[in-house]
């Protein structure tokens, strides 16, 4: 799977698009440049001096874009063609680190100037493992339906209200509103709605009923009466 190129806000001073492009021109000119008389490098030597000044180059790109320290960068790459006599040198590798939020990886492409020898060009892609989705767990079960009673609950409901209202009448439940759900595989709920006269010549009330049951049976455990 493809991973997006690593973003940080200051890659434009030191991770170029174009990777040929100077990675900071002070770096560079303040970077002693090595004696005529010097001794060629061996390609062993070159490699291990490329690969140090591409490792200086993603250490200050990453901390200017974090605002942190480095920690833990680990740097692994190699030429991608055999050191002749240009005095550029391309590495290509991956590497990784220790970020705020934990371990980070990026694979990279490094331009050197031999002479300097300092980075001239860095381009970075990140190929961190996306974090994995997190799973939430289940709030209720799946009801079990074989032993729900509506008319155990709604009798247990009508003694409710007869407790409430001893003079109420004309009591009738809205078959349209009930709601069922089942947090456990010993607690069920029965929720709906009805209306009903608290007494002779009072006006119809409506109210609502919330019936817990044992789904092992049907038995009702507990009624509540609210309007």
């Amino acid at each position: 799977m493809n991973t997006p190129p690593l973003r940080l806000p200051t890659l434009a001073v030191v991770v170029a698009t174009a990777w040929l492009l100077p990675v900071q021109a002070a770096l560079a000119q303040a970077a002693p440049s090595r004696p005529a008389s010097a001794a060629p490098a061996t390609a062993g030597q070159s490699t291990a001096e490329a690969l140090a000044a591409c490792e200086r180059a993603a250490r200050q790109s990453l901390t200017a874009g974090t605002g942190n320290s480095v920690a833990e960068l680990k740097f692994s790459g190699a030429p991608s063609e055999p050191p002749g006599s240009d005095p550029q040198m391309v590495l290509r590798g991956s590497a990784s680190w220790r970020s705020a939020s934990g371990p980070r990886r990026f694979d990279f492409i490094c331009n050197v100037d031999l002479r300097t020898p300092e980075a001239v060009g860095l381009v970075i892609r990140d190929t961190t493992p996306a974090a994995p989705e997190p799973t939430t767990a289940r709030a209720a079960v799946d009801p079990d339906l074989s032993n729900v009673s509506p008319a155990a609950c709604e009798s247990s409901a009508a003694a409710a209200l007869k407790k409430r209202w001893p003079m109420v009448s004309e009591i009738s439940f809205d078959t349209g509103t009930r709601t069922l759900s089942q947090e456990s595989a010993t607690q069920g709920e029965l929720r709906g709605q009805g209306r009903a006269l608290p007494a002779p010549g009072a006006p119809v009330t409506h109210f609502s009923f919330d019936c817990q049951f044992d789904p092992r049976n049907g038995r009702v455990l507990a009624t509540r009466i609210s309007g």
